[in-house]
């Protein structure tokens, strides 16, 4: 009897994935193509829903074309995506516009405007977290402002994934952790946040709920003849590709920490309960419990973005020997080090959560230096940005274990590097697909596979390599000048 198999599918900013496991969590094939998307204007991202419905099946087809993987031994498919943006339905089941990704920028003014009258400070209260540039919420009232008609023709508001399941099962739903992010009929009053964001009109345009690892439908015929699917296999509800990654990565326990270096930066903490509203990040719905998280939104986008710009040598020198980019990174910085000799690196390329026009930078070049420097320097800035976020969000002394996710992990200096500045032990999981492996253990949680999401992670999530801090001392002083040089520059930030 072929062996039953698990297929995640995850539907990320930069890369659309499907990956294919057996019930031990081993990745028994991948396949990826480049995410979809358009910019009409600067600071705005969208991607069509058809564009991204067109992408997803084409990567799963690839994905059951291969020869390791049998498509009548596929037992569920679970499914993740990137969180927040905005991604509507009308009456009919269609889109009335593109659907905005969480890289958009467009409502920081309304943002803004929340701030300056108190609208945000009061809604905190109520929500347990702050509405941002790139939220369902803010981004609805930027529609209503600037798109009267679409804003009339929303009927359902959804998440990325939840296109994605709606083409695959004929299901119109989101998830729990989703869902947290409006407002929580069973604890606050929904039409007094929305009517406090003048938003009254979407008291009840969230999807239905189904939890995370629970079947929401099965494929159907269409979606069969689409992606190489069997028609009638099911479907699990899935998550935010945050919780996917966390649930990937085998973080199921309250205290266990995850960091994702991926094209945003995520730091997560598991929780028992929900944070509460006067603590930073955001507190979700999260299987059985709660996680926070913090994000930074650009992380391993900050080394893109310089390799592209000043180091297209680097990445024909990584093709020609058969490297993979980051082990050639690794090698270029190596002999670099710790305070990349004086080099900081502000990693707010595309702005922060906490301030929209908050931006990027070198500070401290001299004529010596390279641009082995100046990769180094990136790597810590990052790190440090996401290792204070994640000691916001748990205290060290209550984290049980850190993992650490996402492209920049496949770097053993950036990882290294996390390391010490956390002054703690840190380390990978054995799979890199692990947003994907989190999406199909829900499918396998949902499948009967297994009992719950701790029993999923025990049995299918492994440790890959472990990280011990070796030179934490030494980063102490980097620490402490990169946050006076943040805090002097701040006041430069402008629109």
């Amino acid at each position: 009897m072929t062996e039953r198999l698990l297929v995640g599918i995850d539907a990320g900013l930069t890369n659309v994935k499907a990956a294919a496991f057996d019930l031990e969590g081993r990745e028994i094939a991948v396949s990826s193509l480049a995410t979809p998307g358009v910019s009409p204007a600067p600071d705005r991202e969208e991607q069509r829903h058809d564009d991204l419905w067109e992408t997803v099946a084409d990567v799963v087809r690839r994905l059951l074309r291969q020869d390791a993987v049998d498509p009548t031994a596929v037992a569920g498919v679970g499914v993740a995506g990137h969180g927040h943006g905005l991604y509507a339905l009308d009456a009919d089941g269609e889109p009335p516009r593109r659907g905005i990704k969480s890289t958009d920028s467009r409502a920081a003014e309304i943002v803004d405007d929340w701030k300056s009258d108190g609208t945000l400070e009061a809604v905190r209260e109520r929500l347990g977290w702050e509405p941002f540039g790139a939220d369902p919420l803010s981004l609805l009232a930027w529609v209503k402002r600037e798109e009267p008609e679409t804003y009339a023709a929303i009927d359902r508001v959804l998440f990325c994934k939840d296109v994605v399941r709606h083409r695959l099962t004929g299901r119109v739903c989101t998830d729990e952790m989703e869902a947290s992010v409006f407002p929580d009929s069973g604890g606050t009053d929904a039409s007094d946040v929305f009517g406090e964001l003048g938003l009254e009109a979407c008291a009840d345009v969230l999807a239905p709920v189904v939890p995370s690892t629970e079947s929401c439908g099965t494929i159907t015929a269409e979606a069969a003849a689409k992606t190489g699917l069997p028609a009638g296999v099911p479907v699990a509800t899935g998550l935010h590709d945050v919780g996917a990654c966390a649930f990937g990565a085998g973080a199921t326990r309250p205290g266990s920490g995850v960091v994702i270096v991926g094209t945003w930066g995520q730091s997560i903490g598991v929780r028992q309960s929900p944070a509460p509203a006067t603590e930073p990040g955001l507190s979700r719905r999260y299987l059985d419990g709660w996680l926070t998280y913090r994000g930074n939104r650009s992380a391993a986008a900050c080394v893109d973005w310089f390799v592209e710009e000043c180091c297209s040598d680097w990445q024909r020198e990584a093709t020609e020997r058969g490297l993979d980019e980051y082990a050639l990174y690794d090698e270029k910085v190596a002999d670099v080090s710790p305070g990349s000799d004086g080099v900081l690196f502000l990693p707010y390329l595309r702005g922060s959560v906490a301030n929209p026009n908050a931006r990027g930078g070198f500070y401290g070049l001299r004529m010596d230096h390279t641009k082995a420097h100046m990769l180094r320097a990136i790597y810590e800035g990052v790190a440090i940005t996401q290792c204070d976020a994640l000691r916001e969000l748990v205290p060290p002394r209550d984290l049980v274990e850190i993992r650490l996710t996402g492209g920049g992990a496949r770097s053993d200096v950036w990882c290294e590097i996390f390391a010490d500045v956390l002054d703690a032990r840190v380390s990978t999981p054995d799979s890199t697909e692990v947003g994907a492996r989190g999406a199909a253990l829900c499918a396998g949680v949902a499948v009967g596979c297994y009992e719950d999401a701790t029993e999923a992670a025990d049995r299918a999530v492994g440790v890959g390599t472990e990280y011990v801090p070796s030179r934490a001392a030494q980063y102490r002083p980097v620490r402490d000048r990169f946050d006076r040089v943040r805090t002097a520059l701040e006041p430069t930030w402008v629109a």
